[in-house]
């Protein structure tokens, strides 16, 4: 124990590494602990009826919300990584960018909600109110900033100023029998001031002292990298909620219900290799440029450790999901067991996705991205569409482990630019499946 704490010590990136993901990792706990106390309060509340009205509408929303990124965020962190002098225009150039595409995306979900449902008022507003908020969104380039210096704490404490206000804001919102578009506002409210918190924050601490700029020339240079990754952010998040759209619209919202009480026990756990790759990612691109075969046994380490950490928690899942489903939500939420089994082992890909998602960026690989992410998108839709109307949300569950299997694993088979990743991935599959064997074999001895 000494020895590993001489050698943090003697290794100032690794420590300021191990700081970030002590950060990030308390953000998203304290995130995961608000969504299951005070979301399932909010789902018992609303009931599966009301509660997959509410999700539909945050569906719809996020699937054009994505579109207001346009794949900037993991190639502004990776510019002002390299380029931190350039910090300025980079941070400037990308905001104005990303709240143009707000509006428009804002605009546009509106009027998809509308189509969708024309007779569903309510829907319309949820999208409103959510795509209108999101706007502030254009400030999380600060939250990029802070992510290329490994400073995540900067952005965590407003984030999550705002997450606790907005969680005690639902807690009384169902002590007084608010009714559902009070989430929905909210929700949109949320965005609006971690937006400025996140300004407040960067003011404060920023690393590079200078002002925004606008720089055409380097607007030019982040679309023209970026458009594959908007492409495949938009591909994601069409198998990543399109089930939620699709069971609303061939099932019914009471399903949608029992679906999203499922997939927010799931998806809590994509925080890890988030809070992971954001803080390992930097220090990982820096040796790509000066060892490259130091950069690739690195992330061969960080994907074995997502496979081990993927397969534990979907285990653990397997086990104790039906007893936290009765727990957290009640009897009304019974059929969210099933869909929670069935959708948990879309980690075993998911969190080898998010590793090799940032690879693709850093290997300038972006087209590979789009490829690999259309695939998936296209069978999870096919497969939606297959499945829903006979076995309904464990169907769809289904569809979308699949199509992750397709999108983040045998995709990158089918690439010869992507097919190292392919391999890099099929060793430490491999090597978690071959422990218990090794295991076993060395305590024989």
């Amino acid at each position: 124990m000494n020895a590993i704490l001489k050698l943090i010590r003697k290794r100032s990136g690794l420590q300021q590494s191990l700081t970030n993901i002590g950060w990030l990792g308390g953000d998203r706990i304290v995130r995961m602990l608000g969504a299951v106390l005070v979301g399932t309060a909010v789902a018992r509340y609303l009931g599966p009826e009301q509660f997959g009205l509410l999700n539909y509408g945050t569906a719809i929303f996020a699937i054009f919300n994505i579109a207001s990124g346009l794949g900037l965020e993991l190639l502004v962190v990776r510019e002002v990584a390299l380029n931190p002098e350039k910090e300025p225009e980079i941070l400037g150039t990308a905001c104005i960018l990303k709240g143009a595409a707000s509006v428009v995306t804002t605009i546009a979900a509106v009027i998809a909600a509308w189509l969708l449902d024309p007779r569903n008022e309510t829907l319309t507003i949820i999208v409103a109110l959510l795509s209108t908020g999101a706007i502030a969104q254009a400030f999380d380039v600060v939250d990029y900033s802070f992510q290329a210096h490994t400073r995540s704490r900067f952005a965590v404490v407003p984030r999550n100023l705002v997450f606790i206000v907005g969680s005690i804001a639902r807690v009384i919102g169902v002590l007084f029998h608010a009714g559902l578009l009070t989430f929905a506002w909210i929700a949109g409210g949320e965005y609006v001031f971690s937006g400025v918190g996140l300004l407040v924050s960067y003011s404060l601490y920023r690393q590079t002292k200078g002002r925004w700029k606008w720089r055409t020339t380097q607007a030019k240079l982040l679309l023209q990298e970026g458009w594959p990754l908007l492409v495949a952010g938009l591909m994601f998040m069409l198998y990543f909620r399109s089930d939620q759209v699709l069971l609303g619209k061939l099932s019914s919202k009471a399903v949608v219900g029992q679906y999203s009480a499922a997939i927010k026990l799931s998806e809590i756990w994509y925080a890890i290799p988030i809070v992971v790759c954001a803080s390992v990612m930097p220090p990982i691109l820096k040796a790509m440029e000066s060892d490259k075969e130091k950069y690739y046994a690195r992330l061969q380490r960080l994907y074995e450790g997502m496979v081990l950490l993927s397969v534990l928690v979907a285990l653990g899942t397997q086990f104790a999901g039906p007893f936290f489903i009765r727990l957290l939500y009640g009897r009304d939420y019974s059929m969210a067991a099933g869909i929670l089994a069935v959708h948990i082992w879309t980690g075993v890909f998911g969190f080898m996705g998010a590793v090799s998602s940032q690879q693709l960026v850093q290997e300038k690989l972006t087209m590979s991205s789009m490829q690999r992410t259309g695939i998936g998108a296209i069978v999870n839709l096919a497969l939606n569409f297959a499945l829903i109307p006979r076995w309904g949300g464990i169907g769809s569950a289904f569809a979308t482990l699949i199509a992750q299997s397709i999108a983040f694993y045998f995709a990158d088979a089918l690439d010869k630019r992507t097919r190292h990743i392919f391999r890099m991935k099929t060793r430490a599959y491999m090597r978690f499946w071959l422990l218990p064997r090794m295991l076993f074999a060395s305590s024989a001895d």
